[in-house]
């Protein structure tokens, strides 16, 4: 089983359902998915670029999009807890735990965590790349950390027993969200910086740290974090990633949040560089991912580990996390 922890499907949900499109996710992505071996993932709500400039409006429009796709698809379904994961994976329906990749559409009002939770959210960052009401993302303030209403947000996120995933901070948000937590941390679409200086990209001391707090990493397929020669975005770069984190920190500390972006455009990728593409070459999309274990069983991976990488690490986070 092959889990995805980062997706922004929604994203494209949102745009084509807005266009008067339905049954997006069957049409457009569920072929490639199973081609892959894919079987679930973790789909985020994106504020995607421009409508940034008005999160609230955006988040909106997403949850609205996310609604009403995922009551006429009758081929995927969201899940809340490990017992519905079970129960999509015995039907053979693809099973999509939901998330929030960053928290500015609900601007200073913290209390709307418990509305998201009952929407089905299960998983969240406090920041995308945005400094916000609540925290810092890596193109904010470097000063900058978590305010007090992010601090309480933590708290919030890991009352109600959602996934905290520290991907998108920056370092000093990070640390401060090590300080205010308690139990495992997700960084979902992270590499290591060690291989990679992106501002994404996690130094041995924070994948030192999420090791503590018995959390994951998840693998990110994003070619500017893979490399930052364009000659050096290939899966065997991020191959040599798999592996130094592993041997960093433990393979059961490791999964997958591929992050693939082929189906998007190019807009939103702006805000990172200007290459006209955001795939590793090689893994261009998640059709290809059974040639990505290939070359990490080629690098010395058994097929036990091959397995808790693909999703059982995964699975094992929300079972601890969320139940």
């Amino acid at each position: 089983m092959i889990f995805d922890g980062h997706s922004d499907i929604f994203t494209d949900v949102t745009i084509k359902r807005l266009l008067g499109e339905t049954q997006v996710i069957k049409n457009h992505h569920l072929t490639r998915l199973r081609k892959g071996g894919v079987e679930g993932g973790c789909f985020v709500i994106w504020i995607d670029p421009p409508y940034d400039k008005e999160p609230s409006k955006r988040l909106e429009q997403i949850l609205k999009a996310t609604k009403e796709e995922m009551a006429e698809c009758d081929k995927a379904v969201l899940v809340h807890n490990m017992a519905e994961i079970e129960a999509a994976k015995k039907a053979g329906k693809f099973f999509i735990l939901l998330g929030m990749e960053g928290l500015s559409g609900i601007g200073e009002d913290v209390e709307q965590i418990h509305m998201l939770y009952d929407f089905g959210a299960r998983h969240a960052m406090l920041t995308w790349n945005e400094q916000n009401p609540l925290a810092t993302g890596v193109q904010g303030d470097p000063c900058r950390g978590l305010t007090e209403l992010g601090k309480k947000a933590v708290r919030l996120l890991q009352h109600k027993k959602m996934i905290m995933d520290v991907s998108h901070l920056n370092e000093r948000s990070f640390w401060d969200v090590m300080d205010v937590s308690e139990g495992p941390i997700l960084a979902s679409h992270s590499n290591a910086k060690a291989l990679a200086a992106a501002a994404r990209n996690l130094t041995d001391e924070q994948l030192l740290e999420i090791r503590d707090t018995k959390g994951l990493v998840g693998l990110n397929s994003f070619n500017l974090f893979v490399s930052e020669d364009v000659n050096g975005q290939n899966v065997d770069n991020l191959v040599k990633h798999a592996s130094y984190i592993a041997d960093k920190i433990g393979v059961e500390h490791l999964g997958f949040g591929f992050d693939f972006f082929e189906f998007l455009s190019t807009d939103s990728m702006r805000s990172y560089s200007s290459q006209e593409t955001s795939f590793t070459v090689g893994l261009e999309d998640c059709s290809k991912v059974p040639e990505l274990l290939i070359k990490m069983k080629a690098a010395g991976f058994t097929e036990k580990e091959l397995e808790m990488v693909s999703g059982g690490n995964w699975l094992n986070l929300i079972h601890r996390v969320i139940g």
